[in-house]
């Protein structure tokens, strides 16, 4: 007689801690083929850093290998000092790595400014343009390659100028910007941001130049010290506590990892003590992950119920890298985080092992108890299956365990949000997302 192995059946085997897959294989991520262009990406999705060198341009030489010039195509990535970032690295794949939307300058030089006759200071522009040209900022704030975010190093040799003063807060480092990532300089191209909020080759020259800046416009440092943490939302999730896993969420004795808000592309179990993921390149592999799971930029989400240590079509294992995930050990406490997409929590508690299954409800199959658009806006829920109806979208902020039913699509037709209510674009914070009605 056959056995199941062999007849292509998932075989499950009895462990002292763990129901798992074990006769499943595995993808680890050199296994894969990674997403490289928008093309071949879902619309929306977070395409994560990879590098990539290409052959140097007519009269310019590379340091990679075989004289390749090799950049991180990343939006804290930098290709060669000296060099277009956008010549070597796809920026369209980078505006998929955080909310891009064009904005005006926050000033725009007179013709006649009196600035433009000292030399030393339009070299000194002109230094810090060609330092940001070879960094993945150019991809957003460079009117050659798109449309600028507010600040533009092609307008003009006093672009600076473009600038807010918070902005050049961030530029001076004095504000903190951790949260939006960084390499480590000598996988970055000799490029470091982690002393200054922009890339530079040359520390010491850049934070000279803009703490001149500063002073020019009557900025203090301490004032600019007292700018609030860049990031936003990205900031926000970074420092917002776990909170307790409620029935239905974590990793229960059968092997189901559960959760309740929609599909995920990143799943973690970590040790209790993990920080919160961040972004990449430095910021998503938190001390303490456990196991990772990973859903690819082509593939569909993944939803609740997948196995613990187990593989879906279009993902793959990113923790551990080479080997199968540890068993989770009874009476321990996991920090669990399900990501929609990077910087984009829906799930992020402390679970004991083992999880409780989801409770059973009467209520059966279908939007809920009325199809009245009215009477479904503003229920209270912890998933879309809770609304349907005219109001299908459960509004749930990170960290918090129960939102409330309201109505998508309030950018494109205003007049979908009901009286006293606002609209609100998730899209700017999380490209993909719907614009949503918000409570008074």
């Amino acid at each position: 007689m056959a056995s199941a192995s062999s007849l292509g059946l998932r075989t499950w085997v009895i462990l002292p801690a763990l129901l798992c897959a074990c006769g499943e294989p595995v993808l680890y991520r050199s296994d894969i083929r990674p997403v490289t262009s928008v093309a071949e990406a879902k619309p929306g999705v977070f395409i994560p850093p990879f590098r990539e060198c290409k052959s140097p341009l007519p009269g310019e030489t590379g340091n990679g290998p075989n004289g390749a010039v090799c950049t991180n195509v990343a939006i804290s990535g930098s290709t060669e000092a000296g060099k277009s970032f956008a010549a070597y690295a796809a920026c369209d794949v980078v505006r998929t790595q955080r909310p891009y939307w064009s904005a005006p300058p926050a000033r725009v030089p007179a013709a006649d400014d009196p600035r433009l006759s000292d030399a030393a200071y339009v070299d000194d522009l002109a230094w810090v343009k060609s330092q940001i040209a070879s960094s993945g900022c150019v991809c957003c704030h460079d009117s050659r390659v798109v449309a600028s975010a507010q600040w533009d190093i092609d307008r003009g040799p006093l672009w600076l100028d473009s600038l807010s003063d918070p902005g050049l807060a961030l530029f001076t480092g004095l504000a903190d910007s951790t949260v939006l990532g960084a390499y480590p300089k000598h996988e970055n191209n000799g490029f470091d941001r982690t002393i200054t909020g922009i890339p530079t080759n040359d520390t010491p020259r850049m934070q000279a130049i803009l703490f001149r800046e500063l002073e020019r416009r009557g900025i203090t440092r301490e004032q600019a010290a007292a700018v609030p943490p860049f990031g936003g939302p990205i900031y926000a999730n970074q420092v917002t506590p776990p909170g307790i896993c409620t029935a239905g969420e974590g990793v229960t004795s059968d092997g189901r990892v559960l959760w309740k808000a929609g599909g995920a592309r990143y799943v973690y179990v970590m040790a209790e003590s993990a920080k919160n993921p961040g972004v990449p390149p430095n910021l998503d592999l938190p001390s303490g992950t456990i196991w990772r799971l990973d859903v690819l930029a082509r593939a569909d989400a993944v939803q609740s119920g997948i196995a613990y240590g187990t593989t879906p079509p279009g993902t793959f294992q990113a923790v551990p890298d080479r080997v199968r995930a540890p068993l989770l050990v009874a009476g321990t406490k996991y920090h669990f985080t399900v990501l929609r997409d990077v910087g984009v929590p829906s799930t992020n508690c402390i679970f004991t092992y083992p999880a409780a299954p989801a409770p059973v409800t009467d209520a059966g199959p279908g939007p809920g108890p009325s199809c009245d658009a009215g009477t479904a806006l503003g229920r209270a829920c912890t998933d879309d299956a809770a609304c349907g109806c005219g109001a299908p979208y459960c509004a749930l902020q990170p960290g918090q365990t129960q939102g409330y039913c309201t109505v998508t699509g309030c950018k494109e037709n205003p007049g979908v949000c009901a009286a006293g209510w606002s609209c609100f674009d998730l899209g700017v914070f999380a490209p993909g997302q719907p614009s949503i009605c918000t409570k008074p």
